[in-house]
């Protein structure tokens, strides 16, 4: 299923005003610890020639891209995501991988997907064989997530963008470098269908700047 997606860059203080209101009609998300946040790591693929890097900051309007991604340094939940954008939209689909598989994957190893009967498996599999996928980069985060379930509406928070250029691992230490500055917020809004009044008059999105956000290519940038 396709969603709206809309991104904006806040401050601390933006944040803030805009959580504390949102508390009061939102639940949290399940992966959130006792602070309200959790931490996000995903391993990005790429093919030879970057095209999913290139693809976005030359404003390709229909992309796709692959990505591994954990929760909190957790193996127990590891998904293997596929993100195809189609102008404003998105659609985000994944299979759960075990350690094990995830292990086979990045020693190059991706037979086991051909016994997967999930487009995702069958799709990376094919870039990863056809257009010479492999890990590009790893994407970190701290993320704040709120759920309003009427016009299935999810808002996050995310901030301490880092990118891990050296070591391609997502369980293993690693040389971390700020994708953005400390201070900023990466606000995104998730709907299907409409966007409920309540929440756009408590986000104010009138008064912010609509941006076209990639951790993605941030993270590439800042390790090239």
């Amino acid at each position: 299923m396709y969603r709206n997606e809309l991104k904006y860059l806040i401050n601390a203080h933006q944040k803030n005003v805009m959580a504390n209101k949102l508390s009061k009609i939102c639940q949290r998300d399940s992966f959130c610890n006792a602070d309200g946040g959790y931490l996000v790591s995903s391993l990005y693929f790429d093919d030879y020639n970057q095209c999913a890097f290139f693809d976005k900051v030359s404003g390709i309007r229909d992309r796709k891209k692959f990505r591994v991604r954990v929760y909190n340094y957790q193996s127990d939940v590891i998904k293997l995501e596929r993100k195809i954008r189609r102008g404003y939209v998105t659609e985000k689909s994944h299979i759960r991988i075990s350690k094990e598989e995830y292990d086979t994957l990045l020693r190059g190893d991706v037979s086991f997907l051909r016994h997967k009967n999930e487009v995702v498996a069958k799709d990376f599999y094919l870039y990863y064989r056809t257009k010479n996928l492999r890990p590009r980069v790893v994407v970190e985060y701290r993320r704040e997530a709120l759920i309003y379930k009427y016009g299935d509406v999810r808002i996050t928070f995310d901030s301490l963008l880092k990118a891990g250029v050296f070591r391609k691992d997502l369980f293993s230490n690693r040389y971390m470098i700020s994708a953005i500055p400390q201070d900023q917020i990466i606000l995104e809004v998730k709907y299907t269908g409409y966007f409920p009044d309540v929440i756009r008059n408590m986000i104010q999105t009138d008064n912010l700047q609509w941006q076209s956000i990639s951790k993605y290519a941030k993270c590439c940038v800042v390790g090239m």
